[in-house]
C-alpha cells in the first residue's frame, strides 16, 4: 500500500497566517485613525491661524484703538461666546478729524475696537467647537536714543475650544492662559478641559 503526502496547509498554519493578518490589519487601522486625528488638528491650527491674522489686521488698521483690543474675560464653560450667524451691531457714532495733524481728534478708536472684538469672537465660536479667546495688549517702547521709532504693539492671542473625545491624547500641547482660570477635567487625568492656541502678533 502507498501512503500519499497530504497537500494543503495544517490548522497550525492556518492559525498562524490569521494572526499575522490581523495584526496587519489592526496596525493598518491604528495608522488611519492617528492620520484622521492629526489631520483634525492640522485643520483647527489652520482656522486658528485664520482668525488670529484676520484679528491681527483689524488691530492694525485701528492702532488709536490698540488697547481696546485686549480681551481678558475668563472662561466659563457654561457662560462662553455663543455661535450665531446674526449681524454684529453697528459702531456707535464717532468722528475722525486730522485737519490738525499734530492734534488729531478719533472718536472712533473705542467703537471700532468693540465692534471688531465682538464680530471677531462670534467667528470664532461658529468656526471652532465652543471657541472663545483670551487676548493680552502690550506696548514696548524704542530702545533709548533711538528716535522717531514708533512702540511695537503686540498681541499675545490664545484660542480656547472644546476638543471632541477622540482626540484625547492628542491634544494641543501649548499652555492656556493662567488668567482665563481653566481648569481640570472632573474625571481627575490630569488634563484641561479644553484645548489651546497660543500667538503671539507684533504690529
Amino acid at each position: 500500500m502507498i501512503k500519499r503526502k497530504q497537500n494543503g496547509g495544517t490548522l497550525i498554519e492556518v492559525l498562524v497566517a490569521m494572526v499575522i493578518l490581523a495584526i496587519a490589519l489592526l496596525g493598518m487601522a491604528g495608522l488611519t485613525s492617528a492620520s484622521m486625528k492629526y489631520n483634525q488638528m492640522s485643520r483647527a491650527r489652520a482656522t486658528g491661524l485664520s482668525l488670529v491674522t484676520d484679528y491681527a489686521e483689524r488691530a492694525r488698521s485701528n492702532l488709536f484703538g490698540f488697547a481696546n483690543y485686549a480681551y481678558t474675560a475668563a472662561y466659563t464653560a457654561g457662560t462662553r461666546e455663543a455661535a450665531t450667524s446674526d449681524p454684529t451691531d453697528a459702531p456707535d457714532a464717532c468722528s475722525v478729524d486730522t485737519s490738525n495733524p499734530s492734534s488729531i481728534v478719533n472718536t472712533c478708536a473705542a467703537s471700532i475696537a468693540a465692534y471688531d472684538q465682538a464680530q471677531w469672537l462670534t467667528n470664532v465660536a461658529n468656526r471652532l467647537p465652543g471657541g472663545t479667546a483670551y487676548i493680552e495688549t502690550s506696548l514696548t517702547n524704542a530702545p533709548p536714543g533711538v528716535a522717531g521709532l514708533p512702540p511695537t504693539r503686540v498681541l499675545d492671542i490664545w484660542l480656547i475650544w472644546t476638543e471632541i473625545d477622540q482626540l484625547k491624547g492628542f491634544k494641543q500641547s501649548q499652555t492656556c492662559p493662567s488668567g482665563a482660570n481653566i481648569s481640570e477635567k472632573d474625571d481627575g487625568s490630569g488634563e484641561l478641559a479644553v484645548s489651546c492656541m497660543y500667538f503671539r502678533i507684533t504690529l
